[in-house]
């Protein structure tokens, strides 16, 4: 059985940075400590040469430069996170020293090349080690810091990332769902609104019925993943959409369809006349023996389209139904598609007749 923590490790996600970045940043202090040591050598009384100063003073912070890939990967290895493991920090420890020993010999070793002296390597090291072992010690673990928040840095982008990709697979599914509502008692109707022009031998009525059938179904399909289509497009799917039921009510059933010319490129979500169209079909045409009028429509202004959908039947508090799976599949995707900047408001009609709806959106189109 896998150690969680190992499983944990091998999913940290790798934000380490480019071995110029690296050179450039420990290139800071230490043309800095170059100049402060030129700076004291000069008021001192013991001016030494600008490239002396950097060769005495550069190859610790190079040194560093050299070895923050490997504590990098330390960190990333042996996290010191909550809970603390005493084992990490011993490692950690460890390894700075090693890191200083390793530091303190390259150093020296340096300087005795470039400025002969009659210390010995291992005096000078003994030195080195012992006078820069604290300021070390920060380094190593400023390294550890950085690198700790470079991951976490990372994580969070990963986050931001799967959480965009869940969105975009729910708004997927929420649009697979609605086809779904869609398509099966819908097809289950049309058909025996067929089966009965057949069974009548209009075939005339029949071959057109089939056709507008397939014209339905040709545009769930062709929807594909998309999200967003023209007015223009959803207004001839729902006005198919309504051919077809008029099959089955005849003169029960009465469209008007009120949308402007100008609106026709605005831009809005697939598919989303369709389920109140569909309410208005079943608490009103279903209900009335009269039939009814459903209206469609469609008006911009401020920046905002509203695309409303009106029906004559029996209304909300009459029917006593509550909101029903497409209403709710619809909000839902209004929300996460725009936010806040969309609404939708569902309600009896202004004389208390009927059921209003009102889709309000960003006014967007392709172009």
């Amino acid at each position: 059985m896998s150690d969680p923590a190992t499983a944990t490790r091998s999913v940290e996600p790798d934000p380490s940075l480019s071995p110029w970045v690296v050179f450039a940043l420990w290139s800071i202090p230490a043309l800095l400590a170059t100049f402060e040591t030129t700076t004291v050598a000069r008021v001192s009384g013991h001016p030494i040469a600008l490239w002396r100063g950097f060769v005495s003073e550069a190859p610790q912070w190079y040194g560093w430069a050299l070895l923050t890939p490997v504590v990098a990967r330390l960190g990333a290895r042996f996290p010191l996170t909550r809970p603390v493991r005493l084992g990490h920090v011993a490692i950690h420890a460890a390894a700075s020293l090693a890191a200083s020993a390793a530091i303190a010999f390259g150093g020296v070793a340096i300087y005795l090349a470039v400025r002969p002296s009659s210390r010995t390597l291992l005096a000078g090291f003994r030195n080195w080690f012992l006078g820069e072992l604290p300021a070390a010690v920060v380094a190593y673990f400023a390294i550890l810091g950085v690198g700790a928040l470079l991951r976490a840095r990372a994580r969070l982008r990963e986050r931001e990332i799967e959480a965009s990709r869940l969105t975009a697979e729910l708004r997927t599914a929420q649009l697979a769902t609605l086809r779904m509502q869609l398509q099966p008692h819908f097809l289950f109707n049309s058909l025996n609104a067929i089966m009965a022009l057949v069974r009548d031998a209009e075939t005339a009525q029949a071959v057109h019925a089939l056709s507008l059938l397939g014209d339905v179904l040709r545009a769930t399909i062709d929807a594909g993943e998309m999200h967003e289509v023209t007015l223009a497009a959803e207004v001839d799917f729902v006005r198919r959409y309504l051919e077809l039921e008029h099959v089955r009510f005849g003169d029960r059933l009465r469209v008007d369809i009120r949308v402007p010319e100008s609106l026709l490129e605005a831009r809005v979500p697939v598919f989303v006349l369709q389920p109140f169209v569909e309410n208005a079909l079943k608490h009103g045409v279903l209900r009335e023996r009269a039939g009814n009028t459903i209206t469609i429509g469609a008006s911009a202004a401020n920046g905002r389209l509203t695309l409303s959908v009106l029906d004559d039947g029996r209304g909300l508090h009459r029917d006593g139904a509550a909101p029903g799976t497409g209403i709710a599949n619809t909000r839902a995707r209004l929300a996460h598609m725009y936010g806040s900047a969309a609404s939708l408001s569902v309600a009896n009609g202004a004389d208390g007749r009927g059921v209003a709806v009102e889709i309000t959106l960003p006014w967007t189109t392709s172009s």
